[in-house]
């Protein structure tokens, strides 16, 4: 008799041991969908992160933009080194850089440049992204809104353009 009880429990346990076989395949399932799943949306956050510095900076400067004019009657002069040497954007901070010339500084890695519009009563603020072109659609109708025509997507926007590389506001 007692051999028959310990081939029956014998038995059992080789049945309970491929049970948590499966509980570590279905955790790893999980774990690997999981790491799948993230490594498919890192560059839709890192884009909209940057996306969303481009538009503070891009604010930031046009405020520094307004500020210097002041009493001058129009932006004629204006530029990032200008804004940068009379420190109303901060010498060697994140707009104007370490040549303090705005060069590879906003959040794409590109370049911001400001300069006075067609018409020198208005300005126009370029930014460059020479490391991510593919969201410059999306970009401009994010920044649409914020240019003087206040035009809600970049499509027929007269105060917004953008070439292959850059997207160009005007206030």
């Amino acid at each position: 008799m007692t051999t028959s009880v310990n081939t029956t429990k014998t038995n059992m346990r080789n049945k309970q041991r491929g049970a948590s076989t499966v509980d570590v395949m279905i955790a790893a399932g999980f774990i690997i969908g999981a790491l799948v799943l993230t490594i498919l949306i890192y560059p839709r956050i890192v884009a909209s992160k940057n996306i969303s510095a481009f538009q503070v900076d891009a604010a930031t400067i046009s405020s520094a933009t307004e500020r210097w004019k002041k009493a001058r009657s129009n932006y004629t002069g204006v530029s990032i080194p200008v804004l940068c040497a009379q420190n109303i954007l901060p010498k060697g901070g994140t707009i104007c850089g370490s040549g303090n010339n705005g060069t590879n500084t906003n959040s794409f890695g590109g370049n911001w440049t400001v300069a006075p519009a067609s018409n020198p009563g208005l300005y126009t603020i370029t930014g460059t992204l020479p490391n991510d072109p593919d969201v410059i659609a999306e970009l401009a109708d994010a920044m649409a809104p914020t240019t003087r025509g206040n035009c809600q997507s970049a499509t027929g926007c007269s105060t917004l353009s953008t070439t292959a590389t850059a997207v160009s506001m005007t206030y």
